[in-house]
């Protein structure tokens, strides 16, 4: 190993926020990285948390250091500064990237997606709940924004759409301005809750992927859409198969066989507006979320038509499709949803159809009449042109036999 016996006290954490920092060097070497021993990576981790009053650590990254580089040693912490470090070539080190404060992370829990659920923050090595008192969208926009999940479409509290939680209620009364890095940075009365889970607050963030089915009788059935970015799509069906059908039956506890998911006519109608999905998924993906997953894509969606679905068991679609005769009477559990009861009176037409059915019929006459004086005309005119022929033929005739006598 070489060692140099220069010393230098310029290693400094950088903050990037208030509770994620790096490591630099100062003056021109700023852009080097900071090679460190591994049991000097978890401590500086620590003495950085306690020094912004974030708790403990919750997460360290970091790797090997590349060969070849120098490694700091012997550091000593102070002041935010590692000093008296000394740099040796080659040495075993790590490269610390990333520190995550105890106090900083946040998860959603208790759903299906994971940009919306329940809000949990992390302290002392536990999870607990955040109070629905004062939960409102500015302060759901700063755990939307910390988890990358697009801005805040709802918020939900007691009685939510959320299971509650369990453990600890850590913050009460939030009063965030939506610009804050985390629920911690925000004014709230910590640890003097006087909330249980079932006042335990919640957000639906506009990254949520989620799928539905509408146009159907039930919410088993119908047209195939999924929501991202805060909208609703459609499904293109191209690839569109009873794999992918059967993900979408289970993934909305509509069973797990489809009962039809194609050969719907008239075919389903889509806003023209709306983004279309294509999904690609292999035999090893058990979601549609684990499929890859591209929107509006200019070949695969061109052209294309909306997919739907009839789920076993669903009350089906409220018009006729072409899937077979027999689908009629196993989409729906009762006779008047799809017929006229036995013993009701028929519906008696309208006006409007009357006219129409009317006009349609003097269109049909006029158009026979017509055809039918073509004919004759065409008949009569033919008829004339053979008799000017056979007058024509005997007048010839006559004159060949006068010139023969």
């Amino acid at each position: 190993m070489k060692r140099r016996s220069s010393r230098t006290s310029a290693v400094t954490p950088t903050f990037t926020t208030s509770l994620l920092w790096t490591l630099r060097v100062s003056g021109n070497r700023s852009s080097d990285l900071v090679p460190l021993p591994s049991e000097l990576v978890d401590v500086l981790a620590e003495h950085i948390c306690e020094d912004l009053t974030c708790g403990g650590v919750y997460h360290v990254t970091k790797s090997s250091s590349p060969s070849g580089t120098s490694g700091f040693h012997g550091c000593q912490y102070q002041n935010q500064h590692l000093q008296n470090c000394s740099e040796t070539v080659g040495t075993n080190c790590s490269v610390l990237s990333e520190v995550v404060c105890a106090q900083q992370p946040v998860r959603l829990s208790g759903g299906w997606d994971r940009c919306s659920r329940r809000v949990e923050v992390w302290r002392d090595g536990t999870w607990g709940t955040v109070c629905d008192d004062l939960w409102d969208l500015r302060d759901a926009e700063v755990v939307c924004a910390q988890l990358s999940c697009g801005y805040t479409l709802s918020v939900t509290g007691q009685n939510g759409q959320f299971p509650p939680g369990s453990g600890p209620v850590y913050l009460d009364e939030l009063n965030c301005t939506g610009s804050e890095d985390n629920l911690w940075a925000c004014p709230s009365t910590p640890d003097q809750s006087d909330c249980g889970h079932k006042e335990d607050a919640g957000v639906v963030c506009s990254e949520m992927r989620a799928i539905r089915l509408t146009g159907g009788l039930d919410r088993c059935s119908g047209t195939v859409e999924v929501h991202r970015n805060g909208s609703w799509g459609t499904f293109c069906d191209n690839c569109w198969n009873v794999k992918m059908a059967s993900m979408v039956c289970s993934m909305l506890e509509c069973g797990v066989e489809p009962l039809n998911f194609t050969a719907f006519n008239p075919p389903l109608a889509a806003d023209r507006g709306a983004a279309s999905y294509y999904y690609h998924c292999t035999s090893y993906n058990l979601s549609l979320w684990e499929c890859e997953e591209m929107i509006n894509h200019a070949f695969l969606c061109d052209l294309s038509k909306p997919s739907g679905l009839i789920c076993n068991g669903s009350l089906g679609l409220a018009r006729a499709t072409t899937a077979s005769p027999t689908l009629v009477t196993n989409w729906t559990t009762a006779v008047t949803i799809l017929s006229t009861a036995a013993g009701a009176a028929s519906p008696k037409p309208s006006p409007e159809l009357l006219s129409t059915i009317a006009l349609a019929l003097l269109l049909l006459v006029v158009l026979v009449i017509n055809t039918v004086l073509c004919c004759l005309y065409r008949k009569r005119h033919v008829e004339d042109l053979l008799n000017v022929h056979r007058q024509r033929f005997y007048l010839r005739l006559r004159s060949s036999l006068i010139q023969v006598n």
